[in-house]
Parts: C-alpha cells; structure tokens; sequence
C-alpha cells in the first residue's frame, strides 16, 4: 500500500468511528444514575402538581363563598340604589338578607359621601373616615378586606364591597358590603386537608383568612409575598420557602377570584428533597457525563455531521435552473464523505453541461418551429390577398361568392399558424380564443353592419393539439357561413346566430351551433349549391374523430358536433384573469 493509501485508510470514517466509540463506552456506567436522577425528577414534579391540586381542590369551597358574596353585594347594591329615597325599606331588606342566611353578619350599602343609612346595622353611620374608603372612592372597583373587629358586627369578618355605577351614566354610586365572619371562612380552610396550611391573601399580600385563623397567621407571616408583583400562571405555581424557624415547605400559589384573591398552601413534609442526589454519588458519573459529551460533540461536528450537513444544504440548494450555485465544497472531511462529495460535483458539473446542450437545442427548435409558423401564415395571408384582388374583378355571383368562401377558409388556416408563433406553447393552442377570432370574423363578413341579427359566440377555456385545432377551427368557419346564409326571422320576429364550445373534465368537446329560421335574411341565390360546404364539414367532423348530429328544433335549426379532445381543458387557476370570450 502506497503513503497516499494509508493515509487514506487512516482518515477513514471506520477508523474514526473505532476511536470514538472506544472512548464512548465510558460514560455507560453514568446511564443508571442518570435514569434514577429522571425518575427522582420526575417523582419531584407530580407531587409539586399534586399539591397544587390539592391547594386548589382545597380552596374552592372558600373561592365558591367568595363569589356568592360578591353577587350577594353586587344584588343589594343594585336594590339600594331603587331604593334611595327610603332608606327604611332598604335597611329592612338588610336586615332580611343577613337573617335569612348563616354566611354572612352585616350587609350595607354606602353612598359616596360615606353617610349609611341602608344596612342591617341598628342605626346610621358615618364611613367617610373609615381606613380604605377613601381609596375605594378613587379607585373603584372589587375590594377584600380583613377586620378583626367590624365596624358594625363587632366581629372578626372578611369584608366583600362592591362598587355600584349608575346603569345610565356610568356614574359611581357608592358601595355595597358583605361580611363573612372569619369563624366560618377559616374553618371552612381548616377541614379540607390535613398537614396543610392554608390561608387566602389579597394581591399585596394581607392575609384575608387562614386555617390556623386569622389570630394565629406567624406561620405565613414570614414569607412577605406580593401575589400581585408575581408573574403568576393561571394554573398556580409551586415553590420552595425557607421559615424563620429554619423548616422548609413546598408552597402553592393559586390564582383565585379573578386574580384579586390567590389560595397560599404551605406544606411540611418529610420527603428528602429531590434535588439532593449526594455529592459524593454524583461527581464521578457527572464528570463520565461531560467527557462523553465532549468526545461525542467533537466526533459528530467536527468529523462527520458539519460535513454531512454542508452537503445536505448544498443538495437542498441544487436548483436546474442555477446548479452551479450547487457544489459541496467541504473542510478537510474524512475520506468516504469526501467520495460522496467529489461524486455528487461531478454529477452537478454533467447536468449543467447537459442542460446547457438541451436549452440551446430547445431554443432553436421553438425559433425555427415560430418562424415555420410565420412564413406559412404570411404566405396563407399572400393567398387571401391574391384572392381579395382577383374578387375585386369578378362581378356579383356565384363566382364571387366561391372565392370569398375559399377566403375564408385560407384565413381561418391563417389565423391557426399566427395562434401557435404568437403564444407560449408552440405545440399547443388555446382553442377557445382561436374559435372566436374565427366566428367573430366570419360574423364580420357575413352580418352587414346595422342589421338586427343577434349574434353570440361562448366559450370554456380549452387547450388543443393543432392536429385538432385546425379542423375544428374550419369546422366551425363552415357551420358558422352555412348559420349566417340560412339564418331567418321568426313569427316573433326573433333573429339570431348563437355560437357555443363546451368541455368536461372527460375531455369531451361540444361545438354547438343553432340559427333561427323563418323568413331568410339573405338572398338564396347567394349560395354556391355545390354542396362544399356540408362535404368539408362532414369531412372536418371525421378528422376529428367526433360525431355530427343536426336538425330543426322549435324554429331553429342545431348543429351539434361532439369530440374528445388530445388535451384536457386548461385548469381554471391557469387562467386566472381571463374570462370565457363572450360576443
């Protein structure tokens, strides 16, 4: 073997995937250790969901009394505004509420100069220097509030108010209060779930209620949380807190009451702590762990994927139109990659010369089939001329009238060969607009200007092979020259030409065309009688493979020819902005 060939078998993809899955068997004695820290983790996040489940489960009872007793202010506000100018009757509607339920010991409504004189209290009072009104005054809106000793209760209560607006202006009214004693909100947070401590907070962080009570809060004292200043997820989130008295908990914090309320859950377990695998346990696997990882990055980026990925993009970059924008220039890479990349440059290098050679040939074969088409129509356009003078001096008569219909069957095969230099596709052409400059054109020459004849040409979008279009183009010249001379007018006076080219998805093609009959508009003894024209329409039908069916039919006379076309119907969204050529 060779210096060069040794060399290459050393910097082989074999060789360097030998070296590095020797050094990869390190790390497998990490893999047990690894998979319990996944199983300790994961153990970790379902009880911190557990919890927060169980504080939410915990505290719905409590968020359930809450939002009744902002519908029960909400309603007594709405009363006591009705009721304004009798101040009696609203405090005995008070008074009713209170007695007829065992949630709630006062309720009041308070206008806002602070004078009430609707509650279920015994006598009227003055709130205007009551700490907090002030600031419900200025900025009104659902208020809790803790009180150890209520204004009028003379109890420990949690206090629920209420701004009340006119329902016209949108004018602040006053306030409508509840209050829920604490003997009943902290015991309803005592019995939900044992060793868990569980108290509601307001968004600056006042305790409202506590299942210790709301005289016994030190347990929560110590955490100074601010529900409001925290980016709290709708679903709660869990934490770990450290006490004074050095314990640490698993904390909730649940989102309640439209986020003016939020359920604090304090939680002391015994669990050892997950995160703390061991020192000592963890550092061998740790360092197993990063030398894997760098041997593994290393071997995967610097030897086989920035290679492998450099020669994908410039595949994914390969482009027939530009590929020589395609080559995979590589970095030293091993030596089967560089193989793969050498091969694929040639391949990119043989398809641009390829394409080359067929875009010349491609460019002189659609030029000389265009100028094909333009010297056959010049010279289709020579004819008619030759015609047109040779007309000029021939009289009024049959004579005349044969060469104008050779005319038009020479000018029509024109109008063909201009179709397919002057399109984009050289082997297709559109039919429907060949017909119409075909029908329109015999319309042209055959209904004198002025006259009241109706005529109308309809067609779908269809695309054809010239094998079938240029038939289909005479047939219709011819049908529509033996419409236009037989043409007549109705008992109804009705006179027209209707000229219809339909399609399906089948690719079955209907050429339709119907004349009225009656009295004719045209002279009789204008017609050649030679029978030509029906001989070349049956001819034409033949050719295209189709079938011809004719007759009269309510005081008009149909011809109708049915074929299949060698190519589908162009698709709708192909034509986007064209609309079927109407007359």
């Amino acid at each position: 073997m060779t210096g060069g060939g040794r060399r290459a078998a050393l910097q082989s993809l074999r060789v360097y995937l030998s070296l590095i899955l020797s050094i990869a068997i390190l790390p497998v004695g990490f893999i047990a250790v690894q998979q319990t820290s996944n199983v300790v983790r994961d153990a970790q996040a379902l009880q911190e969901q557990d919890f927060l489940f169980r504080t939410t489960q915990a505290a719905r009872t409590e968020q359930a009394l809450l939002r009744r007793a902002q519908g029960a202010a909400s309603s007594l506000g709405a009363a006591a505004v009705e009721l304004a100018d009798d101040p009696a009757t609203c405090s005995r509607i008070m008074k009713d509420f209170v007695g007829s339920s065992h949630e709630y010991v006062f309720a009041g409504f308070v206008p806002t100069d602070g004078q009430m004189d609707c509650s279920s209290g015994d006598a009227p009072m003055d709130m205007s220097q009551v700490a907090g009104w002030q600031e419900f005054i200025e900025n009104p809106k659902v208020n809790y509030a803790a009180s150890t000793r209520g204004v009028v209760s003379e109890q420990s209560v949690l206090i629920v108010t209420v701004p009340v607006f006119d329902r016209i202006g949108g004018e602040l009214l006053g306030g409508a209060s509840v209050s829920v004693p604490h003997s009943l909100t902290d015991t309803l947070l005592s019995v939900q779930i044992d060793d868990l401590h569980l108290a509601l907070l307001n968004p600056e962080g006042d305790i409202l209620s506590a299942s210790t009570g709301i005289d016994a809060t030190f347990i929560f004292d110590g955490l100074s949380l601010e529900p409001g200043e925290m980016d709290v997820h709708a679903n709660g989130q869990t934490f770990y807190v450290t006490l004074p008295d050095d314990v640490t908990y698993l904390a909730a914090l649940v989102p309640m009451v439209e986020g003016d309320i939020y359920a604090l859950g304090l939680w002391n377990t015994d669990t050892v702590r997950f995160e703390s695998v061991g020192l000592w346990s963890a550092i061998f696997p740790i360092l197993m762990w990063v030398v894997a990882i760098g041997v593994a990055i290393f071997a995967q980026e610097r030897l086989v994927l920035r290679h492998l990925e450099r020669l994908r993009r410039s595949m994914n970059a390969f482009s027939v139109d530009e590929p020589r924008d395609s080559f995979a220039l590589l970095d030293r890479p091993p030596q089967e990659v560089a193989d793969i990349a050498e091969t694929y440059n040639l391949m990119v290098a043989r398809i641009m010369t390829d394409r080359a050679e067929l875009e010349d040939n491609l460019r002189q074969k659609e030029l000389l089939l265009r100028e094909v088409h333009h010297r056959v129509k010049n010279n289709l356009q020579l004819i008619a001329s030759i015609l047109n003078m040779q007309m000029r001096t021939v009289p009024q008569g049959p004579a005349k009238d044969v060469l104008r219909r050779v005319q038009d069957r020479v000018m029509s095969i024109a109008s063909i060969h201009k179709a397919l230099y002057t399109g984009e596709d050289v082997t297709a052409v559109r039919a429907d607009l060949l017909l119409e400059e075909v029908v329109r054109s015999a319309f042209r020459l055959g209904v004198s200007t002025g006259s009241d004849v109706v005529t109308e040409f309809r067609s779908d979008p269809l695309q054809l092979d010239p094998d079938q279009a240029v038939p289909l183009a005479l047939l219709a010249n011819e049908c529509v020259t033996n419409a236009i001379k037989n043409v007549g007018r109705t008992q109804s006076g009705e006179a027209s030409i209707i000229v219809t080219l339909q399609c399906n998805d089948l690719g079955n093609v209907t050429l339709h065309v119907e004349n009225t009959l009656g009295d004719k508009l045209h002279d009789a003894g204008a017609e050649d009688g030679s029978g030509l024209g029906t001989r070349l329409i049956e001819a034409f039908v033949s050719q295209l493979g189709g079938e011809l069916s004719q007759g009269e039919e309510n005081e008009h006379y149909v011809v109708e020819i049915v074929f299949h076309a060698l190519s589908l119907p162009v698709e709708r969204h192909e034509l986007a902005g064209t609309k079927p050529p109407t007359a």
